[in-house]
């Protein structure tokens, strides 16, 4: 046998070098056999077992994965439930007016503008006579700056049935400046003349497009006359004298019209400095001569 740490010869069985002093650890040699035996004794302790212990155990087996099983159950029971709830808590206040009008009020209070918008579409869905609910809207439409959207609700606003007189004022006065804006000039005028509101009328005047007035009534007169047309807007007056409808291309008043012995059929409007056309005014006259009167 030799020393493992210096390599000097030892006698068979020793437990220290004599030369360097170094232990001896001896290791036996692996003995498969050995497993072999162990796990046999543990098989044969096993069956020596009680079969009533072993009857037992598996009971216990058995109701640990059936109580394993019902938990998973319940647990997607209660998963199912809860969902069923939320499902229909969100029905419910999908269909709820007052939800959807607190929750438009809050998201837009917090600058969510496009939730809060969807959240008023639904409250005017669930409550169309609502007019309040469509000025809110409107708001928040010009808060977002959707000018077309804006404006559409207001002239909504304007044309509902429910409407009340103040409503349609405040809508009026809020559509005027986009109109103006877009250069909508026609739908000032109209919606101005339409208000019949004096107020409305003096501050848009220059939009307006009254129709000329003449000076005399229609029908039948002797001798040649004179018709004076008056006109209490700015712009352009022009008129016909053969029954046709006139339009800039016409001639422009700037003196009286002298009507002569006949049949003759006058047309005028005013086209005001933004374009926009009045309504007709038209009259038929009918001057005899001397020897007619005879």
């Amino acid at each position: 046998m030799v020393c493992p740490k210096c390599g000097a010869e030892m006698p068979e069985g020793a437990l220290l070098c004599e030369k360097c002093g170094e232990e001896i650890r001896v290791v036996p040699d692996y003995d498969p056999s050995m497993d072999l035996a162990f796990a046999a004794q543990e098989e044969s302790e096993e069956q020596s077992k009680d079969p009533e212990d072993k009857a037992e155990k598996d009971k216990k087996k058995r109701l640990k994965r059936r109580i394993a099983v019902y938990g998973c159950f319940s647990i997607l029971l209660i998963a199912i439930i809860v969902l069923c709830v939320m499902i229909n808590k969100n029905l419910k206040n999908m269909n709820s007016l007052e939800y959807q009008l607190e929750q438009a009020d809050k998201l837009r209070s917090l600058g969510e503008y496009s939730k809060a918008i969807e959240a008023y579409l639904r409250a005017e869905e669930l409550d169309p006579g609502n007019v309040k609910v469509l000025q809110d809207l409107a708001g928040v439409y010009f808060l977002k700056n959707e000018v077309t959207k804006y404006e559409a609700t207001l002239l909504q606003i304007m044309s509902h049935k429910q409407a009340s007189d103040e409503q349609i004022t405040w809508a009026r006065e809020k559509v005027l400046p986009i109109m103006i804006q877009k250069g909508n000039f026609e739908g000032v005028c109209k919606l101005v003349t339409q208000s019949q509101d004096a107020r409305l009328w003096e501050q848009y005047k220059e939009y307006l497009s009254p129709a000329p007035v003449f000076s005399m009534d229609e029908g039948t007169y002797q001798g040649m006359q004179a018709l004076t047309i008056f006109c209490a807007g700015n712009g352009e007056v022009y008129y016909t004298l053969d029954g046709t409808t006139p339009n800039e291309n016409s001639d422009a008043y700037t003196v009286p019209i002298v009507l002569d012995v006949g049949e003759t059929t006058v047309k005028a409007c005013l086209i005001n400095e933004y374009g926009v056309k009045s309504e007709i005014t038209a009259a038929t006259y009918v001057i005899q001569s001397q020897a007619e009167q005879k």
